[in-house]
């Protein structure tokens, strides 16, 4: 990726450009005043209130001019900044073309004197209030707790005619700190798993999120007296590693009232999942067998009982959605069947390598066949993506330039939505969430879900100095060693490797701590060395992972002594930085007694 090699000018690119005075230049504000009021229009929605707070406050922190807001209805003022459509915009009769904007697009203009921001009611302006703050003005809000709001007492636009929409309807970077309200909102992200309120847009929610079969049609209702709703397995009902048995005439009845069910529970959410359970085991009997063959997949008759259930649901409620997923026996798209148009399928590339771009590595090809052959009978296609190791949170995974590449990929591909899997139960503590890099790829992530056309170099190497400073440059260069490495000797590796990863040579790792000692040396300040010692946390991991693993299979009682304690002090790091979790499905505690029984031997 060559991170190091690019020149950023950081957060204060938006007000250079804006400094160049000509005649149809605004001065926003001079010398700390300003002569600019904001005017929300009558039928404001929460969002665009929001953003007026926001925009109000912001100004103030960059300007030290507070600047007051109104609602429409008085006498207009002399300069205004306009959000949202209402009377005021049309006063100064400039278009503005709500349709295509959508609920999220929004535009920014000059007209004369005044500036409006004005996009979808429900979360358009205030993305469009957050882009002139952060494009033009060169504000940043890297994670949750580092921001950049530059000091600027003047403050001058030129021209300004920006339009944007997002490149993806849902747009979820899943990971601890991206759950942060206000880090969601700034950075454009409308995850359902982020704190998000109504003051801030809402999200795109859904209810029973995923691998919901079981709930569907519970066992513990309904086994004991129609063991035929469930997987019929060598010869067998089983519903322990099983599924439904989807061609049963009674499960997509009461699969069906089940779902209408949950609409009702939760009325808010727009996305309902009739999702496979985590594992396989998909129904043998000779009706499931039979559609399997006709359709060429499993997903083939998937599609058939998640469309049965989607039909359903559009009588009583149109406007809900039906997700399901492609993800290990379903990842290949069926010969016939299609998903109807309130049916949105999440593709799950689970055994790729995470190394190399999909499309330039042979380890992938399968994969992105399987995602042409969906994009071409569905306009609604979602993808699952996987940014973590899931058994070593902490483990070094270089999948900068893999995301970079891909991401946009999706979006030429017709892909409508991401969900983006990193280390989502974590914990977060002062220093940053519990994965390799997480906040920079966080930020990454949604720099990118919102626009496929931004430089991932620029927007790394922003965040590498945003948020490390001088240290930024030799973090910089330890992530292109790593991504050179992998690159350069085409080294795969995927979701599941441990620390005996071969891209993880011995040069390497020295090479590593060399950068990090440097990091460590120029860090400017104790909290900015508190994010190198958490970043450098990930090599701690590699070494003492190592050496407990080396220790606990053949060592000597003073290696497993030395081990052990190396063990403990690194696990007492670690929770002091906040981290719960090491690796998915264990508390730090109940992983640090799985490592340390071999050693007590």
């Amino acid at each position: 990726m060559q991170i190091t090699h690019v020149i950023v000018a950081c957060a204060l690119i938006g007000i250079l450009a804006g400094t160049q005075a000509d005649a149809k230049d605004i001065n926003l504000v001079k010398n700390g005043k300003s002569e600019y009021t904001i005017v929300l229009s009558k039928d404001a929605s929460p969002s665009e209130k929001h953003a007026a707070k926001e925009l109000q406050s912001f100004l103030f922190e960059i300007s030290g001019a507070e600047l007051p807001v109104v609602t429409e209805g008085g006498k207009s003022p002399r300069r205004m900044i306009v959000l949202g459509s209402g009377d005021a915009l049309r006063s100064l009769k400039v278009p503005v073309d709500f349709e295509d904007l959508g609920d999220e697009g929004f535009a920014i203009k000059t007209a004369g004197p005044h500036l409006i921001i004005a996009g979808g009611r429900l979360r358009g302006t205030m993305y469009g209030v957050y882009t002139f703050l952060g494009e033009v003005l060169g504000c940043r809000w890297y994670t949750s707790y580092v921001s950049y709001i530059p000091k600027k007492p003047t403050i001058t636009l030129s021209t300004l005619d920006i339009v944007r929409k997002p490149d993806f309807e849902y747009r979820e970077p899943f990971y601890s700190d991206a759950f942060d309200a206000d880090w969601a909102a700034r950075n454009k992200a409308n995850s359902n798993s982020a704190r998000l309120d109504e003051a801030r847009g809402g999200k795109v929610e859904y209810h029973h999120f995923v691998h919901t079969f079981a709930a569907l049609v519970p066992a513990s209702e309904y086994f004991k007296d129609h063991p035929e709703y469930y997987s019929l397995l060598d010869g067998q009902r089983k519903v322990e590693g099983g599924q439904l048995c989807m061609t049963n005439p009674d499960v997509v009845r009461i699969a069906a009232e089940t779902v209408l069910k949950w609409i009702e529970e939760k009325p808010s959410a727009k996305i309902f999942s009739v999702s496979q359970n985590d594992w396989h085991g998909n129904c043998q009997c000779d009706k499931c067998r039979a559609v399997d063959e006709e359709e060429g997949s499993p997903s083939g008759l998937l599609l058939r009982f998640v469309n049965a259930i989607a039909a359903e649901v559009e009588k009583k409620h149109p406007d809900k959605l039906i997700d399901t997923l492609a993800y290990q026996w379903t990842e290949k798209p069926p010969k016939i069947t299609k998903p109807r148009h309130n049916v949105r399928v999440r593709l799950c590339p689970i055994s790729q390598c995470q190394h190399h771009p999909y499309e330039q590595c042979e380890q992938n090809a399968g994969f992105v066949e399987n995602l042409r052959g969906w994009s071409k009978i569905t306009d609604n296609l979602y993808i699952w993506h996987y940014n973590t190791v899931f058994p070593n949170y902490l483990l070094p995974l270089p999948d900068l330039e893999e995301l970079a590449a891909d991401i946009p990929m999706y979006k030429r591909t017709g892909v409508k939505g991401m969900f983006m899997q990193g280390t989502y139960n974590a914990g977060n503590g002062p220093a940053g969430g519990a994965g390799f890099m997480d906040n920079l790829k966080a930020y990454l992530i949604a720099e990118l879900l919102w626009d496929t056309k931004a430089d991932p170099k620029a927007v790394t190497a922003d965040f590498l100095n945003g948020c490390f400073g001088k240290a930024g440059k030799p973090i910089g260069e330890f992530l292109d060693l790593l991504h050179n490495k992998v690159r350069t000797e085409n080294i795969h590796g995927n979701i599941w490797q441990d620390v005996n990863a071969a891209f993880l040579t011995p040069e390497v790792m020295a090479e590593s701590e060399r950068l990090f000692d440097e990091a460590e040396k120029v860090a400017d300040g104790p909290e900015v060395l508190k994010r190198v010692k958490h970043a450098r946390l990930s090599l701690e991991y590699v070494n003492v992972m190592r050496e407990v693993g080396k220790a606990g299979a053949s060592g000597t009682p003073e290696e497993k002594a030395a081990a052990l304690k190396n063990l403990e002090a690194f696990v007492g790091k670690c929770e002091a930085d906040g981290i719960t979790q090491l690796n998915e499905g264990s508390s730090i505690r109940a992983y640090f007694d799985q490592l340390a029984a071999p050693l007590k031997k």
